[in-house]
């Protein structure tokens, strides 16, 4: 018994050796590894804790081949509240370009995908002060400096650093192009839509010997894709929808950032709009 269960575990690590050196096992991996590894970060949130469940369907609710099918989910909260200098509560929903299975690779990395550098996903921030509305003054009207703390946090502090650019090199510039107020969406009245240009980089580089924290999620950046510089400054298209929630105490953002306006559309109508904030 003893020799077929060592036998057993012997060939398994033999199977494990040959497929790490088969490029879809890193699709594998991220497909295996990163649905287990949320479990644990969605039960540590703020929203799990707070009784709340912000929904948001990810790539494998449309027929398309274009996002990654799991929405993923960070807990900023310690490394944000140090960004802006004050203590808040940050959750993370996201979620990416799909994988090329073969490759190993995820679109994420593809400069001539409209996938490339792209998200979609959520944020909800709780402050611990009852009189402060994040992102929103007293009168609930919008400041917009506030607002794009979070997505230039989650660019440049996680995002590229996690593949490998790090955060004093990142470069995340915004120009708002439209703002609506008091919109109707997901079901609630009183939405601010902001649409903006995003000047940012791209995650393509030529891999090092270093083996980058994003690589679980993203696979590995594939060799044909590199155009020759590490991390080339793209445009991307960002749309967001956001909310300050009086009966749960929190600013809630619905966003999408794509290389082009189809694409953000698209997930717009057929992801974005079908989210949902519930108590458990």
């Amino acid at each position: 018994m003893k020799k077929r269960w060592f036998l057993s575990l012997l060939i398994s690590f033999v199977l494990l050796f040959y497929l790490g050196k088969l490029p879809f096992f890193y699709t594998l991996r991220s497909y295996i590894l990163m649905p287990i590894y949320d479990l644990g970060i969605v039960k540590s949130s703020t929203l799990h804790q707070k009784g709340i469940r912000f929904y948001i369907p990810d790539g494998s609710q449309t027929p398309e081949r274009d996002w990654y099918p799991y929405m993923l989910h960070h807990n900023g909260s310690e490394a944000f509240s140090q960004y802006i200098g004050k203590k808040v509560s940050l959750d993370i929903l996201y979620d990416f370009g799909h994988f090329d299975f073969w490759k190993g690779s995820s679109s994420f990395y593809d400069l001539d995908s409209p996938y490339c550098g792209a998200f979609y996903g959520g944020y909800a921030v709780f402050t611990h002060d009852s009189h402060w509305m994040y992102g929103f003054d007293q009168e609930g009207t919008p400041m917009m400096d506030e607002l794009s703390q979070v997505p230039s946090f989650d660019q440049t502090h996680l995002v590229l650093p996690s593949v490998g650019l790090s955060s004093d090199q990142v470069t995340f510039r915004y120009q708002v192009k439209d703002v609506q107020y008091n919109q109707s969406y997901m079901g609630y009245n009183g939405w601010v839509k902001i649409d903006a240009d995003i000047e940012t980089n791209a995650p393509i580089h030529q891999r090092d010997h270093v083996n980058y924290p994003g690589y679980y999620q993203y696979g590995l950046p594939h060799p044909p894709w590199f155009p020759g510089v590490n991390y080339p400054v793209i445009i991307l298209k960002g749309r967001t929808y956001v909310r300050y929630f009086a009966e749960y105490g929190g600013t809630f953002f619905l966003y999408v950032m794509a290389q082009d306006e189809n694409t953000l559309n698209k997930c717009d109508q057929q992801l974005l709009s079908a989210a949902s904030i519930t108590s458990k």
